[in-house]
């Protein structure tokens, strides 16, 4: 088994006004982002809101793979992330175009996610190596809680269940975000991570990342 943290990674750009909001499923990172949009729509400010995976042709495929829908190998479903991320990177109308445009980016998934469920069914180097190009936000937020109470979340909101969505899966992948964000706490100091308790209620939790990101964007 791979350690990640012999891995060296070479990640050289963090993007200005990009966040991203990552944690198991059933933490609250899409309610968090309606709740923010709402903020910022009063505000008037120039913010896009985005997603993992996307609405694209490849997201959507992605998506039918995580319904169990289509069934692919693991190292194949790392590589359908990484074509999708990358057109929500660099694609048109992508995450660049609008940070360029001038408007603050917020995301609900990114490189964290793959490196944090591939990496457990697959070969962590190749998914390593898939993510390399990717650049890294400005701002981190990581919605932690207790693997059986996101999955009562989980079954309790109505919604398909997907591939990943049983608590022992689900409390490895906690698991390795807390590897991942230690890793990237101590080698990427331009990133900032918050860790964020998802257990606590929703207009604590907006209030809490309100007051990060209020300013949002900064020129």
């Amino acid at each position: 088994m791979v350690s990640y943290q012999k891995m060296t990674y070479y990640y050289i750009m963090i993007l200005r006004n990009f966040v991203v909001f990552e944690g198991l499923d059933g933490t609250g990172t899409t309610t968090q982002l309606k709740e923010l949009e709402k903020c910022f729509r009063k505000e008037n400010r120039p913010v896009h809101f985005t997603a993992e995976p996307t609405d694209r042709e490849t997201g959507k495929l992605v998506r039918k793979v995580l319904s169990g829908a289509v069934v692919v190998e693991p190292e194949t479903l790392a590589r359908l992330f990484a074509a999708d991320r990358g057109e929500h990177v660099y694609g048109t109308d992508g995450i660049l175009s609008h940070l360029e445009s001038g408007k603050a980016v917020f995301t609900d998934r990114y490189v964290f996610s793959s490196l944090a469920y591939q990496s457990l069914s697959c070969d962590p180097l190749l998914v390593k190596t898939l993510n390399e190009p990717f650049p890294l936000p400005e701002l981190l937020f990581f919605f932690d809680i207790d693997p059986e109470l996101a999955m009562t979340r989980v079954h309790t909101r109505g919604a398909g269940k997907e591939i990943f969505e049983t608590t022992e899966f689900q409390q490895r992948v906690r698991d390795k975000y807390r590897e991942i964000l230690d890793h990237y706490g101590t080698t990427e100091p331009g990133m900032t991570i918050v860790r964020i308790n998802a257990a606590e209620s929703i207009e604590t939790i907006t209030e809490n990342i309100w007051s990060l990101v209020e300013n949002l964007p900064k020129l």
